[in-house]
């Protein structure tokens, strides 16, 4: 699959096995130039209900297990993880959402 099929919620993986999900995109005459993506275990954080919190398992296995079934399930739809470095080789420029701003899901 080519780079310039990049969609929002797709995996990107850095060189250190840290997964980023792609947020958005940005196109400049037909072609993709940048992504803005968010660390993976930071967006299912805001994404997720953790109800099991109270029956006595930890948010960060429940958080855990629901990265893991994520990557998995994007596996299994046979969408491409993109490595990092690829983009930036094809001249597809990578941006990070500042998590010290609030999270566009967060409920105050």
């Amino acid at each position: 699959m080519s780079m310039q099929d990049i969609q929002t919620n797709d995996l990107v993986r850095d060189e250190y096995g840290n997964h980023y999900l792609v947020v958005g995109t940005t196109e400049d005459e037909g072609r993709l130039k940048n992504i803005q993506v968010s660390n993976l275990w930071y967006e299912q954080a805001f994404r997720e209900n953790f109800d099991d919190a109270a029956a006595g398992k930890p948010v960060g296995i429940q958080l855990q297990d629901k990265v893991n079934a994520y990557i998995e399930e994007t596996e299994r739809m046979e969408r491409p993880i993109y490595g990092i470095r690829d983009l930036m080789v094809n001249r597809i420029d990578v941006y990070a959402v500042d998590v010290t701003k609030p999270h566009p899901n967060s409920v105050l």
